[in-house]
């Protein structure tokens, strides 16, 4: 509530929304709260989470079905860890 008493702007408000409640889940049906980050904090990390991305990218455009021996516990990883939510 303080925050909305000390600015209108939108962009600052959503900004201390998305760090008090969270982005939710990526994938996923829930809307907010937390998500499961064991390393990162969404708010304070996009820079590092920025660097990631671009790194997965890499590996993406190099491995597309992570059929490399290289790839193959990054393949395990992402299907333990999302075999319920996304179809690989």
């Amino acid at each position: 509530m303080k925050i909305m008493c000390e600015t209108n702007n939108g962009f600052i408000i959503s900004e201390k929304d998305l760090e008090l409640r969270g982005s939710g889940e990526f994938f996923g049906t829930r809307q907010h709260g937390l998500p499961e980050f064991k390393i990162a904090n969404l708010f304070e990390d996009i820079e590092m989470l920025k660097s990631v991305q671009s790194v997965a990218i890499k590996i993406m455009e190099d491995d597309p079905n992570l059929e490399k021996e290289k790839n193959k516990k990054l393949k395990e990883q992402i299907e333990n860890k999302f075999k319920d939510r996304i179809e690989i």
